[in-house]
């Protein structure tokens, strides 16, 4: 109940040094939550009411999580469903009640099976759910927090980071379910907010062989303050030349950390290759072969760092962007089309527009601040000043070539990118004055 009224939400991670006997009972739960979540999906349980009376009649709900309305009518909800299906699969499978086996993470690998139905239903461009594979690099499960109103009690009377099930023991240590006292380092400090809970966590092992834990953080007060007005406004143009270029003439330069290390990670790789194909011949598995796991682990590293520099450099400059600025204008990009151009496909993907643009979707009203996504068709094409498009009335179209032209009509310089991020304000300022629709591309 108290974690539905919450407003705010805010996420932290953080790695662990989890011990050789936590790392077994971490493993015990990943394989847990994936057999869980699997076997949901090879019966093709959805939400469609085949399948659902189907569900019923393999496995009907126990009496006892039966529910009524006031008039006296059955009502099977998807909560009681999925605590019925958490305690049944449990009774078909006895090794899932193992003592080391968190029951709040086969809660939640049903919930996230019923998420992914849902997300399809109302998306349809992945496809169905698929399969969780053991090979999967990265694996992980999801776990829920409670508390315990004795323990609440006698901690303060007010449920915090430091009281429930899942709770910070100081900033160097955490208790967990099942696993309990751990090691964490922390990315960033606490939140200082006294009405701050935990909802869920997240346990992810990666390729790198590290371990981290995601926290969901709920609050009935904003995470961060509203700052005050700059009556500043900007519009941004992506492009892989510059990494950004903003309507007052600034260019931030493009790292491209992926073409930096990619000569390194080009030999690495074949080193992998040669490694695996070696304990094939052999006749040794992958897993057995410990040059074969060293050389696949460094290789991870080098990704993760490029995977690392990339989102700090987006954090920052998004933050930046936000705190500086009222109002930020961009525009939305459609990153997976453009990617179809394999000249450019390396580049477009080496420098995160996507990612970029997300997180300035949700920093902007987090910060008390307006981010605009406009349509960006034409906002090459046409000079900032007299408004003429070219491709029109005898002149030729702007090609990706042209970084600097001159407008024929009122012969204004331009160079192209400043141009285009110029236009993208001006689309943004017009957006702004329209009235809200729920289509209207405004974030506040």
């Amino acid at each position: 109940m108290m974690k539905n009224e919450m407003e705010y939400m805010i996420g932290l991670k953080m790695r662990m040094y989890p011990n050789r006997r936590q790392e077994k009972i971490f493993w015990k739960n990943i394989n847990a939550s994936r057999f869980v979540y699997n076997k949901l999906l090879a019966n093709s349980w959805t939400d469609s009411p085949i399948y659902r009376n189907k569900l019923n009649k393999l496995y009907p709900i126990p009496e006892k999580y039966w529910k009524h309305n006031k008039n006296g009518k059955l009502l099977k909800s998807s909560t009681v469903r999925l605590t019925g299906l958490a305690r049944i699969t449990k009774e078909k499978y006895p090794w899932l009640g193992d003592k080391d086996i968190d029951s709040d993470m086969i809660n939640n690998a049903l919930v996230s099976y019923k998420s992914a139905w849902n997300l399809f239903h109302k998306v349809h461009k992945s496809g169905t759910p698929n399969f969780k594979r053991k090979s999967n690099p990265n694996q992980g499960y999801r776990t829920s927090n409670h508390y315990n109103s004795v323990t609440v009690k006698k901690n303060g009377g007010i449920p915090s980071l430091y009281n429930g099930s899942i709770k910070f023991l100081d900033n160097k240590h955490i208790r967990l379910p099942k696993v309990g006292r751990i090691k964490v380092r922390l990315s960033r400090q606490l939140p200082t907010n006294q009405l701050v809970r935990i909802a869920t966590i997240s346990i992810k092992h990666l390729p790198t062989g590290e371990w981290f834990v995601s926290f969901l953080l709920k609050s009935d007060e904003p995470f961060k303050e509203k700052l005050p007005k700059t009556n500043s406004q900007i519009g941004y143009d992506l492009n892989t030349e510059n990494f950004l270029t903003d309507s007052n003439g600034n260019t931030i330069d493009n790292p491209r950390f992926y073409r930096s290390i990619k000569g390194r990670l080009t030999k690495e790789q074949r080193k992998l290759s040669r490694k695996a194909r070696r304990a094939k011949s052999d006749g040794r598995k992958l897993w057995k072969s410990k040059n074969y796991q060293k050389q696949r682990k460094l290789v991870a590293k080098l990704h993760a760092k490029v995977k690392n520099q990339r989102k700090d450099f987006l954090h920052k400059l998004s933050t930046t962007l936000i705190k500086n600025h009222d109002l930020v204008v961009g525009e939305n990009l459609k990153s997976k089309n453009m990617l179809k151009n394999h000249a450019l496909a390396m580049s477009i993907s080496d420098v995160g527009w996507r990612t970029f643009i997300n997180m300035l979707e949700y920093k902007a009203p987090m910060y008390g601040r307006t981010f605009v996504e406009i349509d960006p068709a034409y906002t090459t094409q046409q000079c900032s000043e007299c408004k003429f498009r070219m491709g029109t009335n005898n002149t030729h179209k702007l090609t990706l070539k042209d970084r600097e032209w001159t407008c024929p009509n009122c012969e204004t310089h331009h160079i192209r990118d400043w141009n285009a991020s110029k236009n993208i304000l001006t689309k943004g300022l017009i957006e702004l004055s329209k009235p809200l629709t729920e289509d209207s591309p405004i974030y506040k």
